[in-house]
């Protein structure tokens, strides 16, 4: 990966929030967030002062290196502080960071085991838990500290925060993760491994994150070395790689099999070299630092999730379990939610009176996070009665109308399912054929059949990614894509009237194969009178998987079976005169690996099986959609008569 795309993951993580990397800003927008970034740089050169080589210890010896900012010329004393636990090279300058300086509050950056000059070796979230503890406790009896620490975070550092906040340390005030992509095992229907899979199936873009930041071992420094020497080195070295390999993704991921692919371009060891080849029921999982099931919330948690970023349905599932399951009343009655309709990370930097996300014009959807956060803050870290726990529990961006919304809970109590049913003449093939999406059950028994052949995959065009060369996130026409005759597709009549779909949204299908195994892969779409097709979200199943991650079960030739994916999730308004649509693959290359559907550990395999697969449909096979609508009920007087 090049240099720039490394900085350029990295920047999302480190919450350089200002740069427009996603959609079209205005040139207004561009010029103010210019000016806001030229002011933020003078600030922290003028009006703070920076503590670099910090080291904190560790209940095991080893010592975390962090950089804490103070405001210039005030009093250093009775400071909240908001740590940020972090992968990447230190750089807090930020217009948020700016204006939470203003407001009293210190800056802790603390480098995580093994990163950078921080001891230990660098494990995936190894010590989001621990040693956040450790560090918050450190952070929290220093002379000028309040007692109080709260976290921030995008990405990675939203990610440690899941572990973090299950730890119960006492001066533990607010949690506010933001993107969190990747820091989630299993929760409610969803079992992730922190989206190193998508129900089952391996997502390709970790080649490029691992190969660009995700490097076990650094050079390390005698331990007795003093604060002053180590000050010193890091004026001559900063331990920031000096060589990576630049990779040409888009040749690469085709490299079988998959588990060469590290090697051949040139990565430095790391954990995806074990995570590659462990199956979704190894024991070994459970050593990793995931947010769980059974991880309790101790503090208030504000989760700041996108539309177009990874993994955003476990995201929203955790938002639900902690407002049940929260280990304090206090944490139970203060968990809130935004969900913006950006891409990873891209929350509040890239949003203009017209958002596009992709190739999709989202409306105007700025909405102020960094006064939202310094009020947060001000209530959870300092006492100050401003109402932020008042506020609406969850704000929702709805697509197509482009509208925020906001909700008591999630999912919303306003919301009622209506099943949707595929249904064919038996040729669904290509969005030319006869697929039909309609409320009414079908009346006859009817299959469409396709073809998958893992060297000829069915491409991902957008979606949830991240950090990718080969494949760019947000909404995009799907209709190349489902011109192909591998991909089925099922669409509504026009809507008279809008509908609002806004929830989680199961999907069942009835399948059969002449394959062992296969994969599954279905997306809903917003389809335009103009006939574009804007892609909403999409799920995943390796069919193995079908009855659980415990024990792979395989499929015997031809038989039909029940695959419940784990659900998609969106709110988008589907507009009068736009039509409701599903699609079906067994594959969305390059972001998902290629299942070469032997039934085999896949990751060190190289020769393809060619799968033949059928989806069933009919009144004893009901493969149907279940969407969330929030409103009126008679789903049926939307639809315009057939013509």
């Amino acid at each position: 990966m090049s240099r720039f795309s490394r900085h350029r993951c990295t920047a999302l993580a480190a919450l350089a929030l200002l740069a427009p990397l996603v959609g079209g800003a205005q040139p207004a927008q561009s010029a103010e967030r210019a000016a806001a970034r030229k002011a933020a740089t003078d600030y922290f050169a003028t009006q703070v002062d920076r503590e670099d080589m910090v080291r904190i210890p560790m209940r095991d010896g080893a010592r975390l290196n962090a950089s804490l900012f103070f405001p210039k010329n005030r009093p250093r004393q009775n400071l909240p502080t908001i740590m940020t636990f972090f992968p990447y090279q230190i750089n807090a300058v930020s217009a948020e960071n700016q204006k939470l300086m203003e407001n009293g509050y210190a800056l802790a950056y603390v480098n995580v085991r093994g990163r950078y000059f921080s001891e230990g070796v660098y494990t995936y979230l190894g010590g989001s838990g621990i040693d956040s503890y450790d560090t918050i406790d450190w952070l929290s009896k220093q002379r000028w500290s309040n007692g109080k620490v709260g976290a921030l975070g995008c990405s990675s550092s939203a990610e440690e925060q899941h572990k973090m906040n299950a730890m119960h340390h006492p001066a533990f005030a607010a949690a506010v993760p933001r993107s969190s992509g990747a820091g989630i095992g299993k929760i409610g229907p969803y079992n992730e491994m922190g989206n190193h899979f998508r129900g089952g199936v391996f997502q390709n873009f970790w080649l490029s994150w691992y190969h660009s930041s995700g490097y076990k071992y650094k050079p390390s420094f005698p331990a007795e070395l003093s604060r002053e020497t180590m000050l010193q080195i890091a004026n001559q070295w900063n331990l920031e790689p000096e060589k990576i390999a630049r990779v040409n993704f888009d040749s690469a991921v085709w490299t079988l099999p998959v588990n060469k692919i590290p090697r051949d371009i040139g990565s430095a060891p790391s954990d995806l070299d074990d995570f590659l080849t462990w199956p979704m029921n190894d024991p070994r999982w459970k050593s990793i630092d995931f947010g769980n099931e059974g991880d309790r919330n101790g503090a208030p948690a504000l989760y700041i999730n996108a539309w177009y970023d990874l993994s955003t349905g476990p995201n929203l599932a955790m938002f639900e379990y902690q407002t049940r399951n929260a280990a304090t009343a206090l944490a139970r009655n203060n968990t809130f939610m935004i969900i913006a309709p950006t891409a990873h990370c891209q929350q509040g930097s890239m949003e203009s009176e017209h958002t596009i996300v992709g190739e999709r014009d989202m409306g105007d959807a700025r909405f102020d996070y960094t006064t939202f956060l310094v009020r947060w803050y001000d209530h959870w870290l300092k006492g100050i009665d401003n109402g932020i726990e008042k506020e609406p529990r969850v704000r929702v961006y709805t697509m197509g109308s482009n509208q925020w919304h906001t909700y008591d809970s999630w999912p919303p109590a306003e919301s009622h399912p209506v099943t949707w049913y595929l249904d064919s003449d038996g040729a669904a093939n290509t969005l030319k054929g006869n697929g039909r999406l309609t409320t009414a059950r079908p009346q006859k028994a009817a299959q469409d059949a396709y073809t998958f052949d893992p060297l000829h995959p069915a491409p991902s065009v957008g979606g949830q990614v991240c950090c990718f060369s080969a494949a760019a996130p947000g909404s995009f026409d799907q209709s190349a894509m489902e011109a192909r005759p591998d991909v089925l597709v099922y669409t509504s009549e026009p809507l008279t009237s809008p509908m609002d779909v806004t929830g989680s949204i199961p999907v069942s299908l009835y399948l059969s194969s002449d394959a062992k195994d296969t994969d599954l892969m279905v997306r809903l779409v917003d389809v335009y009178p103009d006939g574009r097709a804007f892609n909403l979200d999409e799920q995943a199943l390796r069919v193995r998987w079908r009855d659980g991650y415990d024990t792979p079960v395989f499929m015997e030739r031809d038989k039909t079976y029940k695959v419940d994916l784990p659900p998609l999730v969106t709110s988008n308004t589907f507009l009068a005169g736009h039509r409701i649509r599903v699609s079906i693959a067994s594959s969305s290359f390059p972001v998902s690996e290629r299942n070469l559907n032997t039934g085999g550990p896949n990751y060190n395999e190289k020769d393809p099986v060619i799968a033949h697969n059928v989806i069933h449909h009919g009144p004893a096979q009901l493969s149907s959609v279940t969407l969330p609508v929030v409103g009126a009920k008679p789903a049926g007087k939307q639809l315009k008569q057939a013509q």
